[in-house]
C-alpha cells in the first residue's frame, strides 16, 4: 500500500442497521477506521415503543453481539428467550418438540426487538474514535481506482477507503450501482408481524403451527405473557389481517393457533412485508463486498435472516483482519473471494432448506401431508438427528467465525 495515499477510512460501510453496525464494531475493535453511511437520521431514535419486528437470535449471534460490545447495552427486561420449541401441522397429527436441556444448554435462542438491537449497537459505537457517521446521506455513484474506492454522495461529498461494504438491505443502492445481479424468487406471500399479549404465559416455549396458507409463529418475549408473532400468508389474507380492528384480529389469531396461548388479549401495531428469497450472483468485486440482505434474503419461517447477516459480518471482519495481519490489501479481490467462498455456500444451503420446508408444508396433496406428518414424528423420535438439527439451528455447529464460537 502507498503510505502517501490519504484515505477517509480503511472501510466504508453503507447501511447503519443491525449488520452494518455489527461489522463496524468488530472492525473498530481491531483499530480499523470505519465510516458508516446511513440513509436515515438515527440520532433521535428511541426504543421506548415495542417494535413489531421481533427477531430470533441464535447462540452464535449472541456471541457475535457480545464480541461487538453490544450485548451489555441490552436491558434484561427486553430480552426474551426460549428453552423449548414446539412445531406441529394443522393438517395432521405430526409434531416435533425441541428442548435445550437435551443438549445441556440454557436456551435454544433469544427473542429481541430489532430496534432494541440496533440501539444497543449504536450505543456500543458511541465515542469510538475509529467510527464516524454520515447521516442522513445517500450514495449516488462509485469510482474504483487501483488503491481505493470512492463513494460520491448526493450532496457532492467524496469519501474514499480501501474497502466498501454494502450493508444496505435487499434493495441495496450500492449493489445496484456496482451492477451486481440479484435474482429474486417471489413467494407470493406476505408476513404480518406484531407483538401480542396472551391469556396464558408462554413459559419460554416458542411455537410454530404450519397452516394451509403458511406458518404462524409465537415467539416468547421477556414478559411471560408477551409474544412476537410472524404470520406468513397469502397477500389477500395479509391485507385482510391488516384491515381488521384489534378485537377481530386477536380472535382470528387465537383461533388460527388453536387457542394454545389462550385468548389474545391485546396486540400492538402490525407490520407487513413481502416474502422472497434472493442470492446475489457475486458477493464481491475488487474493493467492494456485500453482506446481509444486500447479499441474500431467505424465508422467515425459521427466523434465520438476521442470524445469517451477523455471520456475514463476523466472517468478513475475520477475513479483513487476517489480511491486514498478513500485510495484504484488505480490498484486494483475492482477499474478498475468501469471504465469498466462505459465506455464499452456507447461505445458499440455508436458502434452499427453507424453500424446501415452505413447499413441503404448503402442499395439500394427501400423500405429501401424510409423509410430512410421519416425518415430523420420526424426526422427533430420532434423537441423534434431532440433536444435530438443534445444534445447527442454535449456531453451535457449522463453519463458524471465531467470534460466533466464543463461549457465552
Amino acid at each position: 500500500m502507498r503510505k502517501k495515499d490519504k484515505l477517509d477510512a480503511d472501510v466504508i460501510i453503507v447501511g447503519g442497521g443491525l449488520v452494518g453496525c455489527t461489522l463496524a464494531a468488530l472492525l473498530a475493535k481491531n483499530e480499523f477506521r470505519c465510516l458508516i453511511i446511513e440513509e436515515r437520521d438515527t440520532t433521535g431514535n428511541s426504543a421506548t415503543r415495542i417494535d413489531p419486528r421481533a427477531l430470533a437470535m441464535t447462540r452464535a449471534s449472541v456471541n457475535i453481539l457480545r464480541a461487538a460490545g453490544a450485548w451489555q447495552h441490552l436491558s434484561k427486561n427486553r430480552i426474551g428467550y426460549f428453552s423449548e420449541m414446539h412445531v406441529w401441522d394443522e393438517n395432521g397429527t405430526g409434531e416435533i418438540h425441541f428442548d435445550s436441556a437435551e443438549l445441556c444448554e440454557p436456551a435454544l435462542g433469544y427473542i429481541i426487538e430489532q430496534t432494541i438491537l440496533e440501539q444497543a449497537l449504536r450505543q456500543s459505537l458511541e465515542g469510538n474514535e475509529y467510527v464516524k457517521w454520515y447521516q442522513p446521506a445517500i450514495p449516488s455513484s462509485l469510482a474504483l481506482e487501483e488503491n481505493r474506492i470512492t463513494v460520491v454522495l448526493e450532496d457532492g461529498s467524496n469519501l474514499n477507503a480501501r474497502l466498501l461494504v454494502a450493508a444496505d438491505g435487499a434493495r441495496s443502492r450500492i449493489r445496484t450501482l456496482a451492477g451486481i445481479d440479484y435474482p429474486q424468487h417471489d413467494y407470493h406471500q406476505q408476513a404480518v408481524a406484531c407483538v401480542v399479549e396472551t391469556e396464558k404465559p408462554h413459559v419460554q416455549v416458542a411455537r410454530q403451527r404450519f397452516l394451509h396458507n403458511g406458518p404462524l409463529a409465537f415467539l416468547p418475549m421477556a414478559d411471560q405473557k408477551q409474544c412476537g408473532i410472524v404470520w406468513s400468508t397469502s397477500p389477500e389474507h395479509a391485507s385482510a389481517l391488516l384491515a381488521m380492528d384489534e378485537q377481530e384480529f386477536n380472535q382470528t389469531l387465537a383461533q388460527a393457533f388453536d387457542q394454545v396461548p389462550g385468548e389474545v388479549l391485546s396486540s400492538g401495531p402490525r407490520a407487513s412485508f413481502p416474502l422472497q428469497h434472493a442470492q446475489a450472483k457475486q458477493y464481491c468485486r475488487p474493493r467492494l463486498v456485500l453482506v446481509g440482505d444486500a447479499a441474500h434474503t431467505v424465508h422467515p419461517l425459521a427466523g434465520q435472516g438476521a442470524n445469517l447477516g451477523l455471520l456475514d459480518a463476523a466472517a468478513l471482519s475475520e477475513v479483513v483482519l487476517d489480511a491486514r495481519n498478513r500485510n495484504r490489501d484488505i480490498g484486494a479481490y483475492q482477499v474478498l473471494r475468501r469471504y465469498e467462498r466462505w459465506r455464499k455456500g452456507e447461505n445458499y444451503i440455508m436458502l434452499k432448506v427453507l424453500q424446501g420446508f415452505k413447499y413441503l408444508f404448503e402442499s395439500n396433496l394427501e400423500i405429501i401431508r401424510h409423509c410430512r406428518n410421519m416425518g415430523l414424528d420420526l424426526t422427533d423420535a430420532a434423537t441423534p438427528l434431532k440433536h444435530m438439527i438443534m445444534r445447527y439451528a442454535m449456531g453451535l455447529a457449522g463453519d463458524l467465525p471465531a467470534s460466533a464460537r466464543a463461549i457465552l
